[in-house]
């Protein structure tokens, strides 16, 4: 794929590209939690319900208003049902699959962008940040791994733009450019599909892809014939989305439009929050690479100010700037522009891209040389850093805020599909992700559960989201933990300064940051006489 490509030596990009192929397949199979809960109850929990896992009247309220799509959820289907026939039916190990099939979809992606826009860098230099910035940057794998529409959308919106700017280039002073692949037989039919695919699965992505184009007949001169042919490709993956979509909800449908008149006609966005303008700039770096992240922010704006011409600034501006308006705003909206935007930063810095000196020119021209000169310097290796350090962690790491995944998989490990138990007031009882076919859990306080205990009535198993019980009642001395989420939960002082610690934090934390929980389950005995077992961290029946 690269033999072609004037930087030198080609083997450091295949190297690069290795390196960006094992880090997401190792945090495929390490990343079993999610990020947000629509990765699992919007995507993974329909395949599960057409798998006869789930009840269909348990899924989420989108589904019995048709909003959502079904091409993700599909898709995953018919992995299941191939692993299925060779025996693979836990639901871990097919979300592993889910994700590393979503992995490799995100790499194969960054690759064909990579070869799209490495010719666009004209000295070593720029080549080398640039070959570096996009394999490298450490969030990447992490997102590349998600089950979710986002990442979906991610890998076919990035093949898009790669096949559609495949030999463009910049003329003179890089006003000029020219979209050969809008000419070549079957090249804008693919790039329509991708581009309709993405849409399919994240409906807001029609915003880059309508930019993108306009950019094509705009800037780069792009035939109508062309776009006529990227149009058809776009309205072929409708029909594929519309065919999948009667499907899974038996009935025909267009959720993209019901999507919109929910959300936005209705209000049924704000019903999850709603932030000012320009919060991405607070809400993007509240994450383990902050500094990485503010960095991005400042040189994707000094890109789009150097470049107001270029595709990527057509592309990624827009889709930026319209999410910035829409009063609910989450991170994860943003993913799909995350592979594109790594071009930016060689954009803003590289001296190729220089604009005339004049006015605000002269401003972005003096903040370009500065960066570009540092960029080998400590800002630069401290970046490097971080980002190193947050892409090892999130490897190895099963983090997210939004889920209490790890408890669940120790209940599908030790109970299998049936759990009966117990929780205390703070724990949610909604469904929570890869949650048994049988998930018979009811609610009480402390001194009900321990009256339970004193009458024999209590149920074997207490569900609540601290590793130390202090109600008050005798309910601290009879229940034994058997697992919590708390990583030194096993060892009592660790544990106690851990929680000293949470407590501190969890008192001071301002928004956006999110209060720590810690779900655990432990092991009631029948009455207040029968002997407690003994904390080893496993229960001894597998239900009731």
């Amino acid at each position: 794929m690269f033999r072609r490509i004037a930087f030198r030596p080609v083997d450091a990009v295949v190297r690069h590209l290795a390196v960006t192929l094992g880090v997401t397949c190792v945090t495929a199979w390490f990343s079993y939690a999610y990020f947000h809960n629509d990765e699992y109850f919007q995507v993974i929990e329909l395949t599960r319900a057409k798998l006869g896992d789930v009840d269909p009247r348990l899924l989420p309220w989108e589904h019995a208003q048709r909003i959502r799509p079904w091409l993700q959820p599909f898709l995953y289907w018919l992995v299941a049902r191939a692993l299925g026939a060779v025996g693979v039916r836990d639901i871990f190990e097919l979300a592993f699959a889910f994700r590393l099939l979503t992995g490799l979809a995100n790499v194969g992606a960054l690759a064909l962008f990579l070869r799209t826009t490495l010719p666009w860098m004209t000295t070593d230099d720029e080549k080398r940040a640039h070959t570096r910035v996009v394999t490298l940057l450490g969030f990447l794998p992490y997102l590349f791994v998600r089950t979710s529409s986002e990442s979906g959308s991610m890998a076919a919106l990035t093949a898009g733009f790669a096949l559609l700017l495949a030999g463009a280039a910049p003329g003179v002073g890089g006003r000029v450019w020219s979209v050969p692949a809008l000419a070549r037989t079957g090249r804008p039919l693919g790039v329509g599909l991708l581009f309709g695919l993405a849409f399919e699965l994240r409906f807001q992505t029609a915003i880059l892809a309508l930019a993108l184009l306009a950019w094509a007949r705009v800037v780069g001169k792009g035939s109508l014939r062309g776009l006529g042919k990227v149009a058809l490709g776009g309205g072929l993956a409708l029909a594929l989305g519309a065919l999948v979509d009667r499907w899974g909800y038996g009935a025909w449908t267009f959720p993209a439009w019901t999507y919109f008149e929910a959300n936005i006609l209705e209000g049924a966005a704000g019903l999850f929050g709603s932030d000012p303008p320009l919060a991405y700039l607070w809400l993007l770096p509240a994450n383990v690479f902050f500094p990485v992240v503010l960095a991005l922010i400042a040189l994707a704006a000094l890109a789009w100010l150097r470049c107001p011409r270029h595709p990527l600034t057509w592309a990624t501006l827009p889709f930026f700037v319209v999410h910035n308006l829409i009063a609910h705003k989450e991170e994860r909206f943003l993913f799909p522009i995350a592979v594109l935007s790594t071009a930016l930063v060689t954009m803003a810095l590289g001296p190729s891209f220089a604009r005339s000196p004049r006015g605000l020119g002269a401003v972005t021209e003096r903040l370009a040389a500065w960066g570009w000169a540092r960029r080998r310097a400590w800002p630069g290796r401290a970046l490097a850093a971080a980002s190193f350090a947050g892409m090892t962690l999130l490897a190895f790491v099963p983090l997210g805020w939004h889920h209490n995944v790890r408890f669940t998989r120790f209940v599908h490990e030790t109970f299998g599909d049936e759990l009966h138990a117990t929780a205390l007031p703070e724990v949610d009882l909604n469904l929570p992700a890869f949650h048994p076919r049988i998930y018979d859990v009811d609610k009480a306080d402390p001194a009900e559960v321990a009256r339970r205990i004193e009458a024999g009535t209590a149920r074997a198993w207490l569900i609540a989201d601290r590793p130390a019980l202090r109600t008050g009642t005798s309910l601290d001395e009879h229940a034994t933990l058997v697992y919590s989420e708390l990583p030194v939960w096993r060892d009592p002082v660790l544990a106690e300064r851990a929680l000293r610690l949470v407590e501190r934090y969890n008192a001071s934390a301002p928004s956006p940051l999110r209060r720590l929980r810690f779900r655990s389950l432990y092991r009631l005995p029948r009455d207040a006489g029968e002997a407690r077992t003994a904390p080893d961290g496993r229960p001894h029946d597998r239900a009731e």
